[in-house]
């Protein structure tokens, strides 16, 4: 089971979470909230497809630093559906070039850890009034 929304405001717990891994099953959770395949999550975590499938199949955990992303992926798209009201409205400005972070595109972005942060402090700002 992936971390509960609440437990983002603890990023020692985060940390430790990380460390421990993440499940590769507990990523149909993920599938299920980004409506993403496992193509996109390759292309986030920088490993293949095959290499998830097989994570899958046999239940492997993920690296702390994958399990760092998903985590934290997870929880800029909590914030991005909680901002744009649905996934699909959410999914369709990830992969367009976005004013607020230099036109770049968010999923581009999504690849480094900093660059989720920087994807949530956007979504914060559009939140808070700021132009998408």
């Amino acid at each position: 089971m992936l971390p509960s929304i609440e437990s983002y405001k603890n990023p020692y717990l985060l940390v430790k979470i990380a460390h421990e891994g993440i499940n590769a099953s507990n990523l149909e959770e993920l599938f299920v909230l980004t409506k993403h395949n496992k193509q996109f999550f390759a292309e986030i975590l920088l490993i293949s497809t095959k290499t998830i499938e097989r994570y899958i199949k046999e239940d492997k955990k993920f690296n702390p630093a994958e399990s760092e992303k998903l985590i934290k992926l997870q929880e800029v798209y909590e914030k991005g559906v909680e901002v744009f009201g649905n996934v699909v409205e959410f999914n369709n400005w990830v992969e367009k070039p976005a004013y607020g972070i230099g036109l770049m595109i968010p999923k581009e972005l999504m690849k480094t850890v900093s660059g989720i942060n920087l994807v949530m402090n956007e979504l914060v700002s559009i939140e808070f009034g700021s132009l998408a």
